[in-house]
């Protein structure tokens, strides 16, 4: 009766600690790139995200980039410093961390960290000059903007190998926490994270597995893209599905790599969206160009932008083959082919270019097509064409964003009737307002202010709720990954949901909470069971006793 009284308290303990949800408005989110000038701050050692060394003589006064290259080791730290190559002046390196994002930082004590022999300086919003090791608390004030760190000498026998630069709130709990509690806490509500920009995916160079960035490498700026390490970790870490872009020029040996680092390290209920590249079919991004040429050195008949099609589809083929050589027929992949919102006609041939044995010869399926409805986007420049820049009212700018809502609907409408016909899901990679100046435009500094107010505004909350609304009750898409997560605005655009992490009254993010997260529903959350249980007769003299 013993064993029975035990079954009964595990029981309850298991009821206890029992909780699932479920969405009928599945999201997803682009990150903003990993940069120094970021206001997503991502890790608790805010030095992985200080921007690569800037090389400059060793000397006061000497000009901010001398253009020299230096030795460096493994993990991206110099041999030595002061570098001599026997041609140009002794050469010294810096670093710049937290930059440009008017004090929307935390201030307070960090902790410095540097490992080898040798002495930094910091200067900026910090300073100090430290004989090296050392692990110390250095003062920071956001208000004095960006920070400095100078290596001003590295000990070639045991040179400066590792520094840390730690956020006050995690000086002691850095070592078992990679990413901030804010940063953490803003993925939460989404089911998915697609890393295009983590990855430097538009215009990368990466051809190679061997070029990917290390995961000890001293920053996550390089122009490789962020660690596939640090991408799982994340994933596994906010229980959310990845969303990967593959370098346009990766070989196959890089897919079947990843493919494999995936199986083995990401959490197995987790869904890995494929996508080949970024928008290979836009002319704007040298992927574009690539494939058009790549695709004329295989022979590939028709116009540039045609070969581009065709050799995003062979691409796309080669992608999913690897990772269903890894994986299997597994439901875990979600294979995307990615189209131009706009047009659906050419959604139509890439997937003919995909189902055709020249360019498929695996024959593999695709799971969806992906596309990037953004409303808005000739708002900007038509203020300029019919000279209302400087007249035109927030209120009015925003009256026009909403008049531009049902021509991303019927881009919605017409994606969905090729997805039904192909029998595959229709998703969103990028999605928003895209109230952003063109050409010569980008430079009118009046129309900057007039577009970054109509982003601010409050009514945008209205639109994107609409917006978020017609995409899951009309069209009923299936996910949507809004673009994008935090950032300042400029006249490259309003991108942020928010424009900094601890923002509260951001009109985009709003509509998500209440129009898209709201949509989750909890079935059972917490439960905790209070009873008192009672066994009598005790001890039981027959082996029979009473449970109240």
């Amino acid at each position: 009766m013993k064993s029975t009284c035990t079954q009964l308290l595990l029981l309850l303990l298991a009821i206890h600690t029992l909780g699932f949800s479920q969405t009928s408005r599945p999201a997803g989110i682009n990150l903003s790139g990993v940069v120094d000038w970021s206001t997503e701050l991502v890790f608790t050692d805010a030095f992985k995200q200080a921007r690569e060394w800037t090389v400059h003589e060793a000397r006061d006064g000497a000009p901010w980039d001398s253009g020299v290259s230096i030795p460096l080791q493994a993990n991206g730290f110099p041999l030595e410093i002061p570098f001599s190559n026997g041609i140009q002046s002794p050469q010294a390196v810096r670093a710049l961390l937290l930059w440009d994002l008017q004090g929307h930082y935390p201030s307070g004590k960090y902790r410095l960290i540097v490992t080898g022999s040798g002495r930094v300086r910091l200067w900026g919003a910090a300073n100090g000059m430290f004989q090296c090791p050392v692990d110390t608390l250095v003062t920071v004030n956001a208000v004095n903007g960006g920070v400095v760190l100078e290596i001003e000498r590295s000990v070639a026998s045991n040179p400066i190998k590792a520094v840390q630069f730690i956020y006050p709130q995690y000086v002691n709990s850095w070592q078992n926490q990679v990413f901030t509690t804010e940063f953490l806490d803003f993925v939460k509500d989404f089911q998915t994270i697609r890393f295009m920009d983590w990855l430097r995916t538009n215009g990368s160079e990466v051809k190679t597995w061997a070029e990917r960035t290390p995961l000890n490498h001293y920053t996550q700026t390089k122009n490789s893209g962020v660690a596939w390490e640090y991408i799982i970790e994340l994933c596994n870490a906010t229980h959310k599905n990845a969303w990967i872009n593959i370098p346009h020029q990766a070989n196959d040996q890089y897919m079947q790599e990843l493919a494999k680092l995936l199986k083995e390290k990401l959490n197995p209920n987790l869904k890995i969206y494929l996508e080949y590249s970024n928008e290979v079919w836009n002319g704007i991004f040298s992927q574009h160009a690539y494939a058009g040429s790549a695709g004329q050195a295989l022979g590939y008949s028709g116009e540039p932008w045609v070969r581009a099609w065709k050799y995003t589809a062979k691409r796309s083929a080669d992608l999913f083959y690897h990772f269903e050589q890894v994986f299997g027929q597994s439901d875990r992949l979600v294979k995307v082919i990615p189209c131009f919102a706009v047009n659906d006609w050419i959604t139509n041939e890439l997937l003919t270019y995909f189902n055709d044995p020249q360019y498929n010869p695996q024959r593999v399926k695709a799971d969806a097509i992906a596309i990037a409805p953004y409303f808005g986007g000739a708002v900007a420049d038509q203020l300029v064409t019919e000279n209302l820049v400087n007249s035109i009212s927030t209120a009015q700018i925003v009256a026009r964003i909403k008049a531009a809502l049902p021509e991303s609907y019927a881009w919605m409408n017409a994606q969905k009737a090729v997805a039904d016909k192909y029998g595959l899901k229709l998703l969103v990679y990028e999605g928003g307002s895209h109230v952003v100046a063109t050409g010569a435009n980008v430079n009118n500094e009046a129309l900057t202010n007039k577009l970054i107010a109509a982003n601010r505004d409050a009514g945008l909350q209205e639109l994107y709720c609409a917006y978020s609304q017609y995409w899951y009750n009309t069209v009923k898409g299936d996910l949507f990954c809004f673009f994008s997560s935090h950032g300042l605005p400029s006249k490259w655009g309003s991108w942020g949901m928010k424009e900094y992490m601890n923002q509260t009254e951001a009109p985009k993010y709003k509509a998500l909470k209440a129009c898209v997260f709201a949509a989750t529903v909890t079935r059972v959350r917490d439960i905790e069971l209070l009873v008192d249980v009672s066994v009598y007769p005790n001890p039981t003299l027959d082996g029979t006793f009473l449970i109240r």
